[in-house]
């Protein structure tokens, strides 16, 4: 059979050559103005490499002749020069004959090599703008201070570099810095030899600062040749290029017509014979389009059945053998697909349910009426791996050939231990005495459990969606919250005592447990779980039996036990930072009397009064403890003199002076008190005791009723 065009398809092939065609040429153009940019940036590399080459020329030709002017001076030991308006002594040269004078008067001072460079630089600057600046990492003259450009500059030619050239742009325009090493030569030791600089060490260097403006024009000029150059080249090449492709295309186009006209030669001659064969290829085309369509339905049907998650099982009549099964199926039963394939359907039920499938089987084959759904439990033959599905059956029709059925089954048994699971959970949550908080990812709470609101006051409809700090006393600072997140993202738990505050005001302190939610919990939007039970009353408890072992029973004041753990610390925080602090003892005068006459009770009731007086008159920061008896002490850290503690001592005389009202009527005492100040009168505990106890004694033998400091000697 021949080959031949349409009119249409010329058509179609007559645009794709025109599209081929302008393809091409936008090729050439591309690739002339690739191999252009190409040129253009080497010449452009050129011409800036050859614009540095005369710059560090020009740099090192002016450095090197003012080297070997500084040479020059150094091999003559410096010269001498009339002194005038600009050209004054050096300050910074240490010569004993630096200064002269000539018998005609005239006088003379001494320029070295660093002199004389500086006012090199001076006449090149005003002359042709070209800088000097003679520097040093140890400069002597502080004007020689290299600057940040200098100092990098100094720092490589430690490290070994000969020298330095830089294009910068400042407030005076484009320059080119350019900057050599100075080496210590023989002739520089005579003056340099005492900073400790040796035979070819760096001194320093010269940095050259060049105008580089003219340069740059010349730059700029060469890189505008150059880019006409290759413009004006890549242009005549590309055109050229189109040329050709315009001259290939009018010969394609020629001999596609000459092709064309042959064609439709052949074309006439076979028109009978096309004909037929047109006749013919339609019945074969449209016999293979059928195949095609089949084929086409059938991988479909199949790809839908191996990529389906559920198991798709065919049954065929009468003994209910699988006849196809998907991979999915072979999941489901824990086998092979070659063990599954031909065995009977009731061989994988199991054995439990067997019966009653095989029943609804039978009138299925009898035509009877069944359920379409059931859920239905699958096993291996020996009963292992139960499975629990969801089965939808559907017949398919066949003509005089043997019934078959389709079967969905989808395996429902995760699910099912998902659901127990929830169920679970949930009666756990319901029922749990601990207080229950689900938040997400915001921190927002999704979930309490009835033992939250019983806890904190709060109902869950006051609760949910609000960050659990409504729920805060305000007793933690942010610090301790940090702490709390920080903890919890990188162990994934965190547990302690919270204080919060319930609906009424009522602050209560939990033990909270908070833990970060699995990946697989996350999915349902939880992301954190707290659990915690109130611990208000224990820790009311552990307080009190705290207060009560530190604390006297009658007066309510700091124990023995306390106070001196009290005083070492006041020591230990007084040594630390250098502070003062006093240790006052008292003693009650008279108190036995008033125990003797008026009673044990009344005794009591005239210490606790007393304990009240003497904690009013002393400051929030002091102590004040009962030692046993009628004895006292008070603490005063971080004092600011003597005066304080006398003023304070003063006070609680004053106050147990006053009348004391009791059960058995009025009574009266006086105190005695004793004051030690450290490191005045000790630098240990014992020391600091005993001086007051030696005060203590010399406020009762001078008659009672008042107060006395210990002395140096004390």
């Amino acid at each position: 059979m021949g080959h031949f065009q349409t009119p249409l398809d010329e058509a179609r092939f007559g645009s794709l050559v025109h599209l081929g065609y302008r393809g091409w040429v936008a090729t050439a153009y591309a690739l002339v103005a690739l191999l252009a940019g190409s040129l253009l940036f080497i010449e452009f590399r050129g011409v800036d490499e050859q614009m540095n080459t005369l710059a560090r020329e020009r740099g090192a030709v002016l450095f090197r002749l003012v080297e070997l002017t500084r040479d020059w001076n150094a091999r003559h030991g410096g010269v001498y020069v009339p002194v005038t308006e600009t050209t004054q002594p050096n300050p910074y040269l240490t010569h004993p004959r630096r200064d002269q004078e000539t018998l005609d008067g005239m006088r003379l001072t001494m320029i070295n090599p660093a002199f004389m460079t500086r006012q090199i630089a001076e006449i090149a600057e005003q002359e042709d703008g070209v800088r000097f600046h003679l520097t040093s990492l140890k400069p002597i003259r502080p004007a020689n201070v290299a600057d940040d450009w200098e100092r990098e500059a100094l720092q490589g030619f430690e490290r070994g570099r000969a020298e330095i050239l830089d294009l910068v742009f400042s407030e005076r325009g484009p320059q080119h810095r350019y900057m050599a090493p100075l080496l210590i030569k023989q002739a520089c030791l005579n003056c340099h030899a005492e900073q400790g600089y040796k035979l070819g060490d760096i001194r320093g260097g010269i940095s050259v600062t060049m105008p580089a403006g003219k340069i740059l024009a010349v730059r700029e000029a060469q890189r505008f040749r150059a880019a006409a150059v290759v413009g004006s080249g890549a242009l005549c090449l590309a055109l050229l290029i189109h040329f050709a492709i315009w001259v290939s295309r009018q010969n394609f186009l020629r001999l596609q017509e000459i092709s064309a006209g042959q064609e439709r030669l052949i074309e006439a001659r076979t028109a009978d014979l096309s004909a037929l064969n047109a006749q013919l290829l339609g019945e074969v085309a449209e016999r293979k389009h059928k195949e095609v369509l089949i084929s086409e339905s059938e991988a479909r049907y199949r790809s839908v059945l191996e990529t389906s998650q559920d198991a798709i099982v065919i049954i065929e009549a009468p003994y209910f053998k699988i006849a196809y099964a998907n991979e999915q199926t072979a999941v489901l039963f824990g086998m092979e697909l070659s063990r599954i394939l031909g065995e009977p359907l009731l061989s994988f039920v199991a054995a439990s349910e067997r019966s009653i499938v095989e029943d609804n089987l039978a009138r299925r084959l009898q035509g009877g009426l069944v359920p379409a759904s059931s859920r239905v439990r699958f096993a291996r033959p020996d009963g292992s791996r139960l499975r629990v599905g969801d089965v939808h059956v559907a017949r398919i029709d066949r003509a005089n050939q043997n019934g078959q059925w389709v079967l969905g089954i989808k395996d429902v048994t995760e699910r099912l231990a998902d659901e127990r699971a929830l169920q679970i959970s949930a009666a756990v949550m319901e029922s749990a005495s601990e207080g229950i908080v689900v938040t997400d990812a915001e921190n927002h709470i999704m979930q309490v459990n009835p033992a939250f609101t019983a806890i904190t006051g709060y109902r869950p409809g006051e609760v949910l969606g609000k960050d659990p700090r409504c729920l805060g006393s305000g007793r933690h600072d942010p610090d301790f919250f940090q702490a709390l997140w920080q903890q919890l993202g990188s162990k994934g738990r965190w547990e302690g005592e919270v204080w919060n505050r319930r609906p009424d005001g009522t602050v209560y302190v939990v033990w909270l447990s908070i833990s970060a939610i699995s990946e697989e919990g996350v999915e349902s939007g939880g992301r954190h779980v707290a659990t915690f039970i109130d611990i208000t009353q224990r820790k009311e408890v552990e307080e009190l039996l705290r207060h009560r072992a530190q604390s006297d029973p009658l007066t309510d004041l700091p124990n023995r036990t306390v106070f001196y753990d009290r005083l070492q610390m006041a020591l230990m925080q007084a040594r630390r930072y250098g502070n003062e602090f006093a240790l006052l003892y008292i003693d009650l005068d008279h108190f036995k009397a008033v125990n003797d006459s008026m009673g044990h009770a009344a005794g009591d009731e005239l210490l606790i009064e007393a304990a009240r007086r003497m904690s009013q008159v002393v400051r929030d920061s002091d102590t004040v403890a009962r030692l046993g008896g009628d004895e006292f002490a008070v603490i005063l850290p971080q004092l600011h003199g003597r005066d304080e503690v006398e003023d304070i001592a003063r006070r609680i005389v004053a106050v147990l002076r006053e009348p004391f009202s009791v059960s058995g009527g009025d009574a009266r005492v006086s105190a005695s008190v004793g004051a030690a100040i450290y490191p005045e009168h000790g630098s240990d505990l014992e020391s600091i005791r005993a001086s007051a106890d030696a005060a203590l004694y010399a406020a009762k033998d001078a008659g009672r009723n008042g107060y006395r400091l210990a002395t140096s000697g004390e």
